[in-house]
């Protein structure tokens, strides 16, 4: 049904005339979510910060490498901050041990693929949209080249070029990985491209 609001005011001939308002999209759950996120933001703003800058944070393009319990809990941080760019690599797969220590995961991504599980990077991703409806999340399945994994050169010099453009497009970089050896690249990557 759509619901409207009738008052007189001015027309553009200074003459009194009807005026209708169509409230249906102020109704809206995605609209009242995204709303009630803003206002947050500017809670924080007024409140505790008043230098934060509310629409930098909004357009920051971040790049989550690992998707495992400290990258799930980044990244929902960085949702309360008002992120909204999100793209996360991972090349494992969610468990039955995940669930319960990483929150963006549920069981459901378990019994994924016939059991298997879904590809974590993905399922982070489609997490995260479906807590904050304006987020633009992308969950890429990449194992990122470590020192003395044998790996054949193609595939370690496609790794490398991917990764690479990932770092180049975003504006900061989260190394969220559980070994030093997984965090090496991408450290040397972040800095050459300051």
């Amino acid at each position: 049904t759509l619901y409207k609001v009738v008052g007189w005011e001015l027309n553009g001939r200074g003459k009194p005339g009807p005026r209708s308002v169509n409230l249906k999209p102020l109704l809206d759950p995605t609209h009242l979510a995204i709303q009630a996120a803003d206002l947050n933001l500017k809670l924080m703003k007024w409140r505790m910060i008043p230098s934060l800058n509310v629409d930098m944070l909004q357009t920051t393009k971040v790049l989550l490498i690992g998707a495992g319990t400290l990258g799930c809990n980044v990244a929902r941080v960085l949702l309360g901050w008002g992120i909204r760019h999100f793209t996360i690599v991972d090349y494992g797969k969610v468990s039955y041990s995940n669930p319960v220590r990483q929150s963006l995961f549920t069981l459901e991504d378990c019994h994924a693929d016939g059991g298997s599980g879904r590809p974590k990077a993905a399922a982070a991703a489609q997490a995260l949209h479906t807590i904050a409806a304006d987020v633009h999340s992308q969950g890429i399945a990449l194992s990122v080249p470590m020192p003395g994994h044998p790996d054949s050169v193609d595939a370690i010099r496609q790794a490398v070029e991917r990764l690479d453009a990932l770092i180049q497009a975003t504006d900061v970089v989260f190394l969220l990985t559980d070994t030093r050896e997984s965090r090496w690249l991408p450290t040397v990557m972040a800095a050459a491209h300051d």
